[in-house]
């Protein structure tokens, strides 16, 4: 190794000043950057889009296919027009945030490239700490009853699912007493 490093002129795995330290605890002494690690790692790149990820399983679930199994068109309940007003909702809501009511100031601009980046899923855009720390703090306000007139239609379809069904089982029932006291 030693005839390697003359060779190349540098040092192939140099020695880490940290380790040769007495008494010095490499973990503690390593930075802690809350920005990069936790506002930009973690809550902008995994909470984010599995926040989003989440409506959109609940709104797109299975049960809630209208067309019929094997169609070659799939019909939800909630069509892509409809989950797209969802996000523009959302959009809007951000857009909404103003520093008099929550001490930040949100611009439409900025409502913009969140939705590029979480809802149309622009590789190329990022958003800096201090922009997710905004996100982190207006979010879950945001997020709150968003999907409500959607969830609406969702059972007000399933009642009159219920009641048409009740409605069948019922007439059905009627033409078999019928038929039962006719023959």
């Amino acid at each position: 190794m030693a005839d390697l490093e003359k060779e190349l002129k540098t040092k192939i795995c140099p020695e880490n000043a940290y380790f040769k330290a007495q008494g010095l605890d490499f973990f503690k002494a390593i930075p802690r950057e809350e920005l990069h690690q936790f506002l930009i790692g973690l809550y902008g790149d995994y909470i984010i889009p599995a926040t989003v990820y989440e409506y959109e399983k609940v709104l797109r679930d299975p049960q809630l296919i209208t067309s019929q199994p094997g169609a070659r068109i799939t019909t939800h309940v909630i069509s892509n027009e409809r989950l797209a007003a969802v996000w523009a909702r959302l959009r809007d809501r951000l857009s909404s945030v103003d520093a008099p009511s929550s001490m930040v100031q949100v611009t439409q601009d900025y409502a913009g490239h969140f939705y590029d980046m979480y809802i149309n899923k622009h590789d190329g855009k990022h958003l800096t700490g201090d922009r997710v720390r905004i996100l982190l703090l207006t979010l879950p306000f945001l997020l709150r009853d968003l999907i409500t007139p959607e969830v609406s239609v969702i059972l007000c379809l399933i009642n009159t699912m219920v009641y048409s069904s009740m409605l069948y089982t019922s007439i059905y029932t009627i033409v078999y007493i019928i038929m039962l006291y006719t023959v």
